[in-house]
């Protein structure tokens, strides 16, 4: 804890350095906000149209809005940035003519406040974008200079001021303001300054900041900074309105062109389509086609039956051919061929073959009772020969009406299949012609549905984008902040004299404590003094200082003790008094030895020995060390107020003699660096029983009562400069 109370001790010290400074940050902040012009901002936000979405429940322009092009908000941005719509908004304002009134410091913009109306009109475009300065004389007078020259006009008001062929000028009273404002003046100096659009539009898209309120919603926000608030209002809600006006001027633009476009499209793609209509009619006439898909069903089908009949024929006449062929090759025996009739089933082939079984079984039973050559059976047998070649005849004849029947079924079949020939020519010819009048077909329908949105949308000159906030004239600026700039102007000054602190105290680098002497050195710390103001307190002090020493025994009788240091003015002649004086009030006998002339010892003579440096040279060694043992045998105690250690290498001499050895260090004046030359002088010439006295311990003066030291100094120095 004492640690971090010595890191702060110079600070606490410093305190009123610290609040000066804040003062000062304080006050410079407050000058320059006196002298910065305040910039007003204003904020206008747009709802974007959505193409999902149209006025809550109508389907109708939902569907037909089809000409917004505000699906990404990014583009809209950039549309609103864009320098044609900000020049298209700057032709409606009047920002192209700027008056200011300037003072002695500082010139303000006059914006609502103007005492006189003015025009400027240039006829050289060299004089735009430049400062006419106009210096009213009176109420009615006033002169103007022309712009980098030293060339000046005189004008009435009300009157137009031809200033040579460049410009002319026209200045009015503003009447209304003057009235309600008596109190304003109209003398004075003022800069008119003339834009030209192009400036003015790149001035003004430079400070405009267009950006979107959220990635995944359609709201916009237009924002402007300008020095004259009214002026950051009707900005950004004129860029807005004129954003949507153009929007909607565009939208019945492209679908004006659109809808003249499709027109003519509509009519090419009618002519195409009747062209085609023509053709397919053609074709259809050429090759006889009604539907050719009906027409080939048909036919196919009418082959396939034809292709059966013809089957079931070429099996009957197969069958036949092989039962004729059969009976011509076994027809004397045709009772025993007779099972195989299997070609006739009817009912009359089926008599005839049963009357011819009849007549052999009868012949058979002939022959059982009479000879092969009777009559009876010859005539059996010309009756079995008649129903056989009767028979034999049916077959030949059946078989030859199947393959009459056979022939004709063939040659229709080959008759009925030249139909199919060229059919997947015509049918992909047919194909190709409709599948060209269904594109046109479909052309046509969906050009004639979009030339009626067109319609539509050039009918509703309506936009879906929306100003859902318009700016409101701002009364508080936002730059310059003035809490931020007062409260870091205060803090860097803070910070500043913190800075100054800390370099004065490292550059200084004194002894400020006992914990940095114990840090730099192991030498032991005999005791420490603090400030005392009172002598009441210092004899109270040294008194218990002398008690501590006695036991000790560092004063020990007839011992001498030897106060060093590097600097006259770190303590050791106040050390020695203090002491000097706990002594005689002690009563004790002891003498203070000093080399200097001009001390200020206030002790009585029989206590106080001066040597002066001479002395001590003129003698040697030995006979400075046998008086210096003889004077510390006629007193107790010898206290030697020694040579400076820097500057003197007799102090080594006593402090060789010395029975114990202190080296006085002050707070405030002895540097931090004299610490390690102690170190050095001790290891060098062996110097032993060294012990240090710490002088002004935790003395941290004010620096008024600092201030008033060094003024007291500089008095007793001017004083002893002039005597």
């Amino acid at each position: 804890m004492q640690e971090q109370l010595s890191i702060l001790r110079p600070y606490i010290r410093g305190l009123p350095i610290i609040v000066v400074a804040m003062v000062a940050g304080l006050l410079v902040a407050k000058k320059y906000l006196s002298y910065t012009t305040p910039m007003y901002e204003s904020t206008t936000k747009i709802k974007l149209a959505d193409l999902d979405q149209g006025v809550t429940g109508n389907n109708l322009f939902k569907d037909f809005d089809v000409f917004a092009s505000t699906g990404k908000i990014a583009m809209e941005i950039e549309v609103l940035k864009s320098q044609i719509l900000v020049h298209q908004t700057l032709e409606k304002l009047d920002f192209d003519e700027e008056l200011s009134r300037v003072g002695k410091v500082k010139t303000s913009e006059l914006y609502t406040d103007k005492p006189f109306l003015h025009r400027l009109t240039v006829h050289d475009p060299d004089y735009y974008d430049r400062d006419w300065m106009i210096q009213v004389t009176d109420s009615l007078h006033y002169t103007v200079q022309l712009p980098e020259t030293t060339e000046v006009f005189s004008g009435v008001f009300g009157d137009t001021l031809h200033l040579r062929s460049v410009a002319s000028l026209y200045l009015v009273h503003n009447t209304e303001l003057l009235s309600k404002r008596p109190d304003l003046a109209l003398r004075g100096t003022y800069q008119l300054h003339k834009y030209s659009m192009d400036r003015l539009t790149g001035k003004v898209a430079g400070t405009l900041d267009v950006v979107a309120v959220d990635k995944d919603v359609a709201i916009i926000r237009i924002i402007y900074k300008n020095n004259v608030p009214e002026k950051a209002a009707m900005l950004t809600n004129e860029l807005a309105r004129t954003y949507i006006e153009d929007y909607i001027q565009d939208k019945f633009r492209v679908a004006d062109i659109t809808a003249e476009f499709l027109d003519q499209q509509i009519t090419k793609v009618y002519d195409e389509l009747a062209q085609t209509e023509r053709e397919i009619q053609s074709y259809r006439d050429r090759n006889e086609i009604i539907n050719i898909r009906m027409q080939t069903e048909t036919d196919l089908r009418q082959v396939s039956q034809m292709k059966i009949q013809q089957t079931n024929a070429r099996m009957s006449l197969e069958a036949i051919n092989e039962l004729y062929d059969y009976i011509q090759s076994g027809k004397d025996n045709f009772l025993e061929l007779a099972p195989n009739f299997e070609a006739f089933t009817d009912l009359l082939s089926t008599e005839m073959v049963k009357n011819i079984k009849q007549l052999q079984a009868e012949r058979q039973d002939l022959l059982l009772v009479y000879r092969e050559d009777h009559e009876l059976v010859r005539t059996v047998e010309e009756k079995i020969d008649f129903y056989v070649d009767y028979f034999v005849e049916s077959i030949n004849n059946t078989r030859r009406n199947l393959q009459t029947k056979y022939d004709k079924l063939t040659r229709d079949i080959e008759e009925a299949e030249r139909a199919f020939e060229g059919l997947p020519e015509r049918e992909r010819t047919l194909t190709t012609l409709d599948r060209e009048f269904g594109l046109q077909q479909q052309s046509y329908v969906f050009l004639n549905e979009k030339r009626i949105e067109a319609e539509i949308a050039k009918a509703a000159k309506h936009s879906f984008h929306r100003i859902i906030q318009e700016a409101d004239v701002p009364e508080k600026p936002v730059s310059p902040n003035r809490p931020i700039i007062i409260i870091v102007s205060s803090l860097l000054g803070m910070f500043g004299a913190v800075i100054f602190i800390f370099l004065v105290n490292a550059s200084k680098a004194r002894v400020n404590d006992i914990t940095s002497v114990e840090k730099h050195t192991d030498i032991p710390i005999a005791y420490t003094t603090p400030h005392l103001k009172t002598e009441e307190a210092a004899a109270a002090y040294f008194k218990n200082e002398v008690f501590k020493l006695d036991m000790k025994g560092m004063l020990a009788p007839h011992s001498s003790l030897v106060y060093s240091a590097f600097h006259r003015n770190h303590g050791v002649r106040y050390q020695l008094q203090q002491l000097g004086e706990v002594f005689l009030r002690e009563g004790r006998n002891f003498c203070v030895l000093t080399f200097d002339g001009e001390h200020t010892f206030r002790l009585p003579a029989e206590h106080l020995r001066v040597m002066h440096e001479e002395e001590v040279s003129r003698h040697t060694f030995a006979e400075l060390l046998s008086w210096y043992r003889q004077l510390c045998t006629d007193y107790d105690l010898v206290l030697v107020d020694n040579f400076n250690l820097r500057d003197n290498a007799k102090s080594l001499l006593f402090m060789g003699l010395a029975d114990q050895n202190i080296c006085v260090l002050d707070t405030r004046k002895t540097r931090l660096r004299t610490l390690g030359e102690l170190n050095l002088l001790r290891a060098k010439h062996g110097i032993d029983h060294l012990r240090i006295v710490v002088n002004n311990d935790n003395y941290s003066p004010s620096l008024l009562h600092e201030g008033i030291w060094m003024v007291r100094k500089a008095i007793a120095y001017l004083k002893k400069w002039r005597s």
